[in-house]
């Protein structure tokens, strides 16, 4: 196999991949927001020549307004990140009312794919050599524990669990795979369970060459399986990189839970939680309720809790004031047991995101994970969505397309990246986006919903109408789908079925919970505004999680000329409407 090259460009003891989108200090990754990442290549591509200030602010934010703080404070954040000093600069010169000047010494390199460190890396499910079924669980589960020991680190991209899982009953090619996951180095494993012992055998491959770069074997008694975890990820962790930190070492060493019931229940729940369904939700809170009953201090568990509560709000349903508290209690529980957890950070940004629209809290929460956690995909997912509702879209799809890069096969990723393509009213970026996710997996209702919606706004009804029967088909009874289907049907022409649609939905809120989000959206479709604004009031009174986007949805054009909205917006602290 021809060896590729790759540029680089050095400068002091920095090292800096355009590609990879990523800044090195002495080998270890220095961790920089895109905008600060972006900010260096363009003073970097200048070297030595001043870029004026409006010209900085084109590129980085050339399809938004913006004050000019934020390259102020975009600067400083790149500054420190290298050490530089504003009055004594190394790297970064400022022009007083100008701009800025790089005037560091920049080397271009090239290095060839095989030289290059290890980046991005898929843990498969380990392979049970047993004939105990029980041990087929074990090996997913010893996969998830290295995925997230070596995924906290922030020095490895870790595609996580969700990516791999389909290569758990199925024949491995590895070419193929190290194709599909786009990664640099494939862990292969598998287990031997004997009566006095577990024995773990792994392979580290690389993916360019198929060349085997380590191999070890662990042993230990049953009784101490998360203990052989936590020395499989260790020894992994060494293998891939041998600069890791002091404090990357503490975080590779710190166990999650001593109690083997209270773990398998976690998988469980990680494992109901990721189906998206009513159901599934419900069974995931049931297992990790009772993981945090068998283990107070798991702190993972309660963020995944709190993750569960969030999303079984946002669906709507439950009402938004019985979900939403019990998951920021979980998320702030799960903060006071461990507050490096970026999961945890990223949970309570859900809750601000989805039922306290506190939009500056929630992004300085998702900040914090991504902090912690440069590779974590939910934390860019979360954020990228708090970004759209507050109509800072190009940042928005910054993030969104990060954290797919991150987890290409993501059903949960790709398909907030397509919501966000949605509000940014790229349509059909928005729909190859839900067709990919239905090719995933036909069965996912919430891409089906998603993509019709996308269909509506594009006033393509007939499909919508489609892809929100399938949706209703597979997701079972939804009274937020009925208003969608319902908005569409009335668009459509079939204007008797949508009145049916809101008095069925009216009728049946004297008795039930029913969003009243989706009866002001047949509302709207039927040209009755004062009706849809009366129903938006009940939604911000519930605080219904879907008006968070009100700023920027579709769906809700006609309706945005009205002074009523606009003091909606204003209640929200969302200012003005977004027009696209």
């Amino acid at each position: 196999m021809t060896d590729q090259l790759r540029n680089l460009l050095e400068f002091g003891p920095f090292r800096i991949d355009p590609v990879d989108h990523l800044l090195l200090r002495e080998g270890q990754p220095v961790s920089l927001t895109i905008k600060a990442f972006n900010a260096l290549l363009v003073l970097i591509q200048s070297s030595g020549h001043l870029v004026e200030r409006p010209d900085l602010m084109k590129v980085l934010w050339h399809d938004s307004f913006v004050e000019e703080g934020n390259l102020t404070v975009t600067i400083s954040m790149l500054r420190k990140a290298l050490g530089d000093d504003k009055n004594k600069c190394k790297y970064i010169q400022t022009i007083p009312k100008r701009g800025y000047r790089f005037v560091g010494n920049v080397r271009e390199i090239a290095e060839s794919a095989s030289e290059l460190p290890m980046r991005t890396l898929a843990v498969l499910p380990f392979q049970n050599l047993s004939s105990n079924a029980v041990h087929d669980y074990l090996g997913l589960g010893m996969a998830d524990a290295v995925i997230t020991k070596l995924g906290s680190t922030g020095e490895i991209v870790v595609r996580p669990t969700s990516a791999v899982v389909k290569y758990s009953d199925s024949p491995i090619d590895l070419p193929t795979v190290g194709r599909e996951q786009k990664v640099d180095a494939i862990l292969t494993g598998h287990i031997e369970a004997f009566p006095d012992r577990i024995r773990v055998t792994v392979q580290l491959v690389r993916v360019a060459d198929a060349v085997l770069l380590w191999a070890h074997t662990f042993e230990k008694d049953p009784q101490y399986r998360v203990a052989l975890e936590d020395e499989v990820a260790e020894g992994i962790a060494q293998s891939v990189s041998s600069h890791f930190s002091g404090r990357t070492n503490k975080r590779l060493a710190r166990r999650r839970t001593e109690n083997m019931k209270a773990y398998q229940l976690y998988m469980e729940g990680r494992y109901f939680g990721n189906k998206r369904t009513q159901e599934g939700l419900r069974c995931s809170i049931q297992c990790l309720e009772e993981a945090t009953a068998e283990d107070p201090q798991y702190a993972l568990a309660y963020a995944a809790l709190a993750d569960s509560y969030a999303l079984l709000g946002s669906y709507e349903v439950e009402s938004a004031e019985q979900a939403y508290p019990r998951a920021k209690a979980a998320a702030l529980k799960a903060l006071e047991l461990d507050d490096s957890l970026a999961e945890a950070h990223s949970s309570l940004g859900m809750t601000l995101l989805f039922y306290e629209w506190n939009w500056p809290e929630a992004e300085q929460e998702f900040q914090r994970a991504i902090a912690l956690n440069p590779n974590y995909p939910l934390a860019h997912t979360w954020y990228a969505l708090n970004l759209a509702v507050m109509g800072r879209l190009k940042e928005a799809l910054d993030h969104a397309q990060r954290a797919q890069e991150m987890d290409p096969v993501s059903l949960i990723v790709n398909t907030e990246l397509g919501r966000v393509f949605y509000l940014s009213r790229q349509y059909n970026r928005a729909v190859d986006v839900y067709r990919k996710v239905v090719v995933l997996d036909p069965q996912f209702a919430r891409a089906h919903t998603r993509l019709g919606m996308t269909y509506a706004a594009m006033r393509a009804f007939s499909d919508a109408i489609d892809e929100l029967e399938k949706a209703r088909r597979l997701s079972g009874p939804d009274p937020y789908l009925r208003g969608i289907l319902g908005y569409v049907q009335a668009l459509s022409g079939n204007r008797r079925a949508a009145r049916k649609q809101i008095e069925e939905l009216t009728q049946r809120s004297g008795c039930q919970y029913v969003p009243a989000y989706g009866i002001a959206l047949i509302s709207i479709a039927l040209g009755d505004h004062v009706g849809a604004l009366d129903w938006l009031a009940k939604a911000h009174q519930y605080r219904s999680p879907h008006l968070k986007c009100a700023k920027t949805d579709p769906l809700l054009d006609p309706v945005r000329s009205n002074p009523r909205f606009a003091k909606l917006l204003r209640q929200m602290r969302l200012g003005t409407s977004v027009h696209i």
